[in-house]
């Protein structure tokens, strides 16, 4: 059982490293799209500042320079969110393959444990049949010997001898005489 608490308390340490991981991964993309869209913001603000107090600049200049600002800030945000979801997609992979090999070790384990078990009972049903079959015979035995003793006096006691002390008498042949009617 320990081997399972074991695993168990692997398998939770392992999880707490990728879940730290990924959220530390996660921190530093997000520190680095908020330090670039800052400085996108900053220098928009100053295109924006540099447009009002120079009204020489025109006004399609302004507008395509803020769009390709923005088409920046746009990629940078898509570049971030790729990179995330590729960290987490990786580590997430990972932790798929370890919960995997977790579980596929528990049930090694657990199968392990039922074999046990079962060549456990197996035994300990073996060495009871062995003590049943001994007492089992030596009743059968007793039974037997106390039939046949029973038998042997029921035999005597009901049956009497029988005793051939006839006498044999000579039969005497009458000689026939043909001449009689």
């Amino acid at each position: 059982m320990s081997e399972v608490l074991n695993l168990a308390q692997k398998f939770k340490i392992q999880s707490e490293k990728q879940a730290k991981t990924i959220e530390q991964e996660v921190e530093n993309a997000t520190t680095q799209l908020n330090s670039f869209m800052t400085a996108k913001l900053q220098e928009s603000e100053a295109i924006i500042k540099q447009g009002m107090e120079s009204l020489d600049t025109s006004n399609e200049q302004l507008l395509t320079t803020l769009a390709t600002h923005q088409t920046d800030m746009s990629t940078a945000l898509e570049t971030y969110m790729s990179n995330v979801q590729a960290h987490t997609t990786k580590h997430l992979n990972l932790f798929a393959k370890d919960i995997e090999k977790t579980i596929e070790a528990y049930t090694q384990h657990i199968a392990y444990l039922i074999e046990q078990r079962e060549d456990r009972i197996a035994k300990v049903i073996k060495s009871e049949m062995k003590k049943w079959a001994i007492i089992s015979g030596f009743i059968a035995l007793m039974v037997l010997m106390l039939g046949m003793i029973m038998g042997a006096l029921i035999i005597n006691k009901f049956s009497k001898p029988i005793y051939i002390n006839q006498q044999i008498q000579p039969q005497i042949q009458q000689p026939i005489d043909y001449g009689k009617k």
